[in-house]
């Protein structure tokens, strides 16, 4: 599984979200106008609802949110980067999240769905990958970084 078949150059999102819900906003739009058949505020609201369970941030600096909806047409992904931090995300560790890797798939993709979580959570545990994609104002470099520690 490569990250290049479910995350596209113009989804990566240099965000300019200070806080955890403005970030998922911004990311659930990402997706929305990618995937063309769900409105933002129908994703927003599922991302919600599931954060609510339990935060998605898994610690370093990275937060992974990820839905399964009936409206999703594709399995998919957007990746915001904030490199000031977003202080109120609940990470586990409690420490700001920095890369915010939003994962969209249809309910009949489960498989599909847990194998993107898991290499997406795979690529990004390298602490040098992270630090670079952090120190990027490059969205395209952020892509091939992303792309590339994939393969």
């Amino acid at each position: 599984m490569e990250l290049s078949e479910y995350l596209a150059p113009d989804r990566v999102v240099l965000l300019k979200a200070a806080t955890k819900r403005e970030a998922l906003s911004e990311l659930a739009g990402v997706l929305a106008r990618a995937d063309g058949a769900i409105e933002q505020s129908t994703l927003e609201e599922a991302i919600l609802k599931r954060e609510g369970l339990m935060s998605t941030g898994i610690g370093n600096g990275l937060a992974i949110p990820h839905v399964r909806m009936p409206e999703i047409t594709t399995a998919m992904m957007t990746v915001g980067v904030n490199r000031n931090g977003i202080d109120d995300y609940e990470s586990l560790d409690n420490e700001p999240v920095h890369i915010v890797v939003l994962i969209a798939a249809p309910e009949g993709q489960h498989e599909t769905y847990i194998r993107l979580l898991a290499k997406a959570a795979d690529v990004l545990k390298q602490p040098g990958l992270r630090k670079a994609i952090v120190d990027s104002d490059d969205r395209q470099e952020i892509y091939r970084i992303l792309t590339e520690g994939s393969r």
